[in-house]
């Protein structure tokens, strides 16, 4: 059995299996050699380069395959994550501005969640804007490999800041109700 694609049925996530000499009618590609180990022959055929396309100007890794948008899905894509990132800018800064000035709120186990609302207001800050940016191009990064890379070490470090704020936090709060 063989697995053959090309670059339009790849780039559409269809695939096609059946036997060598139906999908060689087929495509009018010759079969490549089979596989003899194992219980049924099976053919890899691995794409080449030519099946991607590539940003000649751009050698950096941040982006992702090229995805070629209409004026009007950009403009509907970058409404909706600009409104997602300054909904989660002025939350997160309510959050943090609440418990700053409300005396009632300084609690320990407020504290934390300020934590959380500053490791996402971090994220909403220093990474959402360049991925905005980067999703209205189709993928193409723009910024550089040197900023390349210190915007996927600020993703990793945010996120994860996020994530281990959100773990203290669920420690703390069943410490509380199993009264450790």
């Amino acid at each position: 059995m063989v697995i053959h694609a090309n670059q339009e049925l790849i780039l559409n996530r269809h695939f096609s299996l059946g036997e060598a000499e139906d999908l060689a009618h087929w495509q009018g590609l010759p079969p490549s050699e089979p596989l003899t180990e194992g219980l049924y022959p099976l053919t890899v055929e691995h794409p080449t380069q030519e099946l991607w396309p590539v940003n000649e100007t751009n050698a950096t890794d941040c982006g992702e395959v090229i995805l070629p948008y209409g004026d009007v899905e950009k403009v509907i894509i970058g409404i909706v994550l600009s409104i997602i990132t300054l909904t989660i800018i002025g939350g997160n800064s309510l959050v943090i501005i609440s418990v700053c000035i409300v005396k009632k709120l300084r609690q320990p186990s407020n504290y934390l969640v300020v934590s959380l609302a500053a490791a996402d207001l971090s994220v909403a800050l220093a990474v959402m804007p360049f991925v905005i940016i980067t999703d209205l191009l189709g993928g193409e990064w723009l910024f550089g490999k040197f900023f390349c890379n210190v915007f996927i070490a600020m993703d990793v470090m945010c996120c994860t800041a996020s994530i281990m704020t959100l773990c203290v936090i669920s420690v703390d709060r069943f410490s509380q109700i199993a009264r450790w």
